[in-house]
């Protein structure tokens, strides 16, 4: 087999044998795969502080038809995960996306939108930590770019469309937001009015880095303005709502739950 390269961030490792590792890390044109980096653990010069979880690397491997695990050649960094080890809270949130790329996806499943995602989180982390609203913003775009994407505009069940004094149910079991009639025979909890329009605009508006980084200062205030020009923070009570349904949908249509969550949500409110 030929030698493949390819733009990759690492998402874990873990020491096999003596000297070796285990990676798993995400490309660009191949999707997530798992290879073994022979030496890696003593390698002074092919390896050296590339595998590490986070880092963007430019890596080289073989595959073998007869294995499940890609043969790492070599790793160079492009971008280290520097600036990340200054906050534990930036290294538990590093870690809540890794995980959530890691056991959301399929091997060798290209999703190219989903890679530069999470590359923008991880260069955003090293600046700034995020707010819950950040959070919950990045949840939603990943669930849209692997095809999990919340129905909050409409009716899920007859698809009426709806006002938004009017989104004031949504159901898990069906993924999305149901009108007053749908919600008599339909599973569902009631949320307070505001609660999914605010989910559905953190879904239609981009986030921009630079109004991350000022926003930190005002939010604290209880108000970030974003592109739009609607609040962006001040809702904490909302946020904390918005993560836990994503839980919910995440652990009923998908069976999986994230290692890294508890902890994340212990350190966030």
């Amino acid at each position: 087999m030929p030698l493949v390269k390819d733009e990759a961030i690492i998402l874990s490792t873990r020491l096999f044998g003596e000297s070796d590792k285990i990676v798993r890390f995400f490309t660009l044109s191949s999707g997530k795969l798992s290879g073994i980096a022979k030496g890696a653990k003593k390698s002074q010069k092919r390896f050296m502080n590339t595998l590490e979880p986070f880092n963007q690397v430019l890596i080289e491997y073989f595959e073998k038809a007869t294995s499940s695990l890609v043969r790492i050649e070599n790793a160079d960094l492009e971008e280290s995960n520097s600036g990340l080890e200054l906050s534990f809270k930036r290294v538990c949130m590093a870690s809540f996306f890794t995980e959530f790329v890691d056991k959301l996806t399929k091997e060798k499943q290209r999703n190219e939108h989903l890679f530069q995602t999470l590359k923008k989180i991880l260069d955003s982390l090293k600046l700034v930590e995020f707010t819950t609203t950040d959070i919950l913003y990045y949840e939603l775009q990943m669930l849209r770019h692997l095809g999990y994407m919340l129905n909050l505009a409409a009716c899920v069940h007859c698809g009426k469309a709806l006002a938004d004094v009017e989104k004031l149910y949504f159901s898990k079991e069906r993924g999305g937001t149901l009108c007053t009639g749908c919600a008599h025979s339909v599973p569902h909890r009631q949320y307070p009015q505001g609660f999914i329009p605010h989910m559905l605009r953190l879904t239609e508006t981009p986030m921009n880095s630079h109004a991350q980084s000022r926003g930190n200062s005002s939010s604290e205030h209880g108000e970030r303005e974003g592109e739009a020009g609607y609040p962006r923070a001040g809702v904490p009570i909302l946020d904390r709502m918005g993560r836990e349904v994503l839980e919910d949908f995440v652990k009923f249509h998908l069976a999986v739950e994230f290692k890294s969550y508890r902890l994340l949500k212990s350190i966030t409110g």
